[in-house]
């Protein structure tokens, strides 16, 4: 039962990233992380976000925004490091509070930056894109910080959608291998069927978003990842507080 459970927030996650670019992680982490643990759970959303990545990525390549790409992927990489040593590193009900806090506040945050000004220059990137890279790693949802940049510099949708999945992808495969480097794999227990179906899960709910995107608007499909993650943030927060307390 736990078992189709996470592959159901799978196949919701990759659905809604196909219709906004983003949403894998924030649909699928907080379920994986109550469904397994939370290092395993990251690990597994890590994995299929970046397949997730791969396959838009090579659909929406040619609406990728280099420029803005060659800031925001060395700076969300070197946000991995600092983000994988709290991964591997921090007690469970800690790490339960930190995905938690993660989604909440950076979705909470993507509200707050819609009421500003356009935001401009180098240093919002560098900064955001720093802490998508350690959030990406140590909670498994570098989305929100993305997401905040992109709407207080109102960058246009369908360019943002396409430059993250470059940039999801090179942040899921380096996040894989530095917690492999650091001692991950030792926790990675999970049955080969799980991980099968998994990557199973994110082809079939990327057609069937492929499928669903001209019925669908970037808005509706937005509100409705914004509501699922605040919904699976608040549950996991609650459990690392509950253990914790």
């Amino acid at each position: 039962m736990s078992a189709a459970l996470a592959l159901l927030a799978v196949a919701g996650g990759s659905t809604l990233q196909r219709l906004t670019g983003m949403g894998f992680a924030l649909v699928a982490a907080p379920a994986l992380v109550l469904l397994l643990d939370p290092v395993e759970g990251v690990l597994v959303t890590n994995a299929g976000a970046s397949l997730a990545a791969l396959l838009l990525f090579v659909k929406l390549r040619g609406a990728v925004d280099w420029r803005r790409l060659t800031y925001l992927l060395p700076a969300a990489l070197a946000g991995i490091a600092p983000g994988a040593w709290v991964a591997l590193t921090v007690p469970a009900p800690v790490l339960d509070v930190v995905v938690g806090v993660a989604v909440i506040g950076g979705i909470s945050a993507s509200f707050v930056a819609a009421r500003v000004g356009e935001m401009r220059g180098r240093g919002p990137m560098i900064g955001l894109g720093f802490a998508s890279g350690f959030m990406n790693v140590s909670a498994g949802v570098g989305g929100p910080a993305l997401s905040v940049y992109g709407v207080a510099s109102r960058w246009a949708q369908v360019s943002f959608a396409a430059t993250l999945q470059p940039l999801f992808l090179a942040m899921g495969v380096v996040s894989l291998a530095a917690k492999w480097w650091g001692g991950g794999a030792d926790v990675a227990t999970q049955p080969w069927w799980l991980w099968a179906g998994v990557a199973a899960t994110v082809v079939l709910g990327v057609v069937v978003g492929s499928r669903l995107a001209p019925r669908v608007s970037a808005g509706q499909a937005r509100t409705l990842v914004i509501v699922i993650a605040y919904v699976g943030g608040v549950a996991t927060l609650v459990r690392g507080v509950a253990a914790l307390w």
